[in-house]
């Protein structure tokens, strides 16, 4: 955790280290609004933007690692981040194929 505002992910080491970190994170419980809980959150934007810029080959690769990743959030209670929501973070899913309530597609 050597910056408060960590650089972007550039290469697949950093991609597959960020997840590494995120599963270390889960295992150990952390407060809310702790130093640990916001770089957990950070890592978490930080994984989504990287993966989102990837081509879709890439992308489809690196599915099954982040919906086993979503699974293990879940059960930990935790969500994905979306840093640009007003209303503070709320669940953030893009790269999973959304999670969008079926009453709100249009008919």
């Amino acid at each position: 955790m050597a910056s408060v505002n960590p650089p972007p992910l550039r290469t697949e080491a950093e991609f597959e280290h960020a997840l590494s970190e995120v599963e270390r994170l889960l295992e150990e419980p952390h407060a809310p609004e702790t130093v640990e809980d916001l770089w957990f959150s950070r890592l978490l934007v930080r994984i989504a933007d990287y993966h989102d810029a990837q081509p879709p080959a890439r992308r489809d690769a690196n599915l099954e690692r982040l919906q086993d990743l979503d699974t293990q959030m879940k059960a930990f209670g935790k969500r994905w981040p979306h840093p640009d929501n007003p209303e503070g973070p709320d669940h953030w899913s893009p790269m999973l194929g959304g999670d969008f309530d079926p009453s709100h597609h249009r008919r």
